[in-house]
This record gives structure tokens, C-alpha cells and sequence, in this order.
């Protein structure tokens, strides 16, 4: 660590590398001891920062959240149907899965609180989620008659079977795939499924370009 750095700037060194270790170890195997050893600092300079553990992992969270918003809107930026954004959202999406360390998952929901800001998180994702498959019905990319509301329930409910997946807890028989190779097909199984033809050509054509949506 930079001597003379500000406040914000420690914090936000504390927050970062915290968030490595995190995604690398899980949550419980990192002590205060092993993040202030990967900064050359003293425990005492964290504790000065975020009173415990849970507050440092809730920062870790925003931060990895700001991340994904501002990849995201690169996505957006960059992207040329709404098709397009949401398989290279997806993309991103399994891309990070694939570097969390399996006991991430489990150990999050014993923080209740955070768990809970978690969900409300997804549930404001899951409205803007929407709102693009709106806007690609509206561009003759999807059927008139999907309800994506129901869509919306179902594809939350299977990528939770993903991540249990991950976590080795159930599920046994889908133990041969990775949860890449199972979130490829199912975002591919659903869109496919919901697209008129114009949209199912955009798809071939993006995955013949890109060979897969998982890279």
C-alpha cells in the first residue's frame, strides 16, 4: 500500500483485495490476518476502516456490483440488438461464476442481512431484465405471445439449480457439466424458445461469429 494515501483510498484497496480473496477462497477461509498480509498492512489499519467482517463483505459486494454495471454498459454500448446484449450479459455473467470459489455461495447466505440486499438487488435486475425483452418484442425479436414474467421466474429458479450445481450440494445427475456448459444451454434453450425467426437468426448468426457465448 501507497504511503500517505487517503481514507477512501485505503478502503478501497482493503475492499479490492478483499474481493480477491473472497472469489478465490470463499468467504470463512479469509481472516482480517490474511488480507492485511496481502497489503503489507496491520490488522488494526482494517479495523480502523469497516468494524467487522460482514461490513467488509458488503462493500465487496457493491464493488463487484459496480463492476458488472460498468461492464454492462460497455455491453449496451457496443452491442447492436437487444439479443446480442443479453448474450453477452450472460457471458459475463458465467465468466465470473466460473473463477468463484464453490464455498462462496453457501457461506453468503449465512449472512441473512446481506442475503436480503442481495435479493432486492436482483429484483430491481430482474425489472430492467424485463424491460429489454420488451423492447426486443418490440423490435420482432420475440414472440407476442412470451409472458416473460413467468420466463423471468423460471430461468432465476434454474440458474439457482446452477449454482447448487457449483456447490456440489444435489443435483448429482447434472454433475458431468460445468456451470458454464449448463448456463450456455439454458440461456440458449430459452431465447430460442421465445424468439420469432428473424430473432433465432440473430442468434445463429452472433454464436457462428463467436463460436460460443461462454468464452
Amino acid at each position: 500500500m501507497k504511503e500517505n494515501s487517503t481514507k477512501k483510498e485505503i478502503q478501497n484497496q482493503i475492499v479490492e483485495a478483499a474481493h480477491e480473496l473472497f472469489i478465490e477462497r470463499g468467504i470463512k477461509d479469509v481472516k482480517m490476518d490474511d488480507i492485511a498480509a496481502k497489503l503489507s498492512i496491520s490488522k488494526r489499519t482494517i479495523y480502523e476502516q469497516f468494524n467487522d467482517k460482514e461490513q467488509l463483505l458488503r462493500e465487496v459486494l457493491k464493488l463487484q456490483n459496480e463492476k458488472m454495471h460498468e461492464r454492462g454498459k460497455e455491453i449496451i454500448r457496443s452491442s447492436s440488438d437487444i439479443l446480442e446484449i443479453i448474450l453477452k450479459l450472460y457471458n459475463l455473467h458465467f465468466k465470473l461464476l466460473k473463477k468463484v470459489n464453490n464455498k462462496f455461495f453457501s457461506e453468503l447466505n449465512k449472512y441473512p442481512e446481506i442475503c436480503k440486499e442481495k435479493q432486492n438487488k436482483d429484483k430491481q435486475n430482474t425489472k430492467k431484465f424485463c424491460a429489454w425483452m420488451e423492447m426486443g418484442r418490440q423490435q420482432g425479436l420475440f414472440r407476442e405471445d412470451a409472458d416473460f414474467n413467468i420466463l423471468t421466474f423460471i430461468l432465476k429458479r434454474d440458474l439457482t439449480t446452477i449454482i447448487e450445481v457449483k456447490m456440489q450440494t444435489g443435483y448429482t445427475e447434472l454433475s458431468d457439466y460445468t456451470p458454464d456448459e449448463l448456463g450456455r444451454k439454458l440461456i440458449l434453450f430459452y431465447l430460442r424458445g421465445i424468439s420469432t425467426p428473424k430473432g433465432q437468426q440473430i442468434i445463429e448468426e452472433y454464436l457462428k461469429r463467436n463460436e460460443t457465448i461462454i468464452e
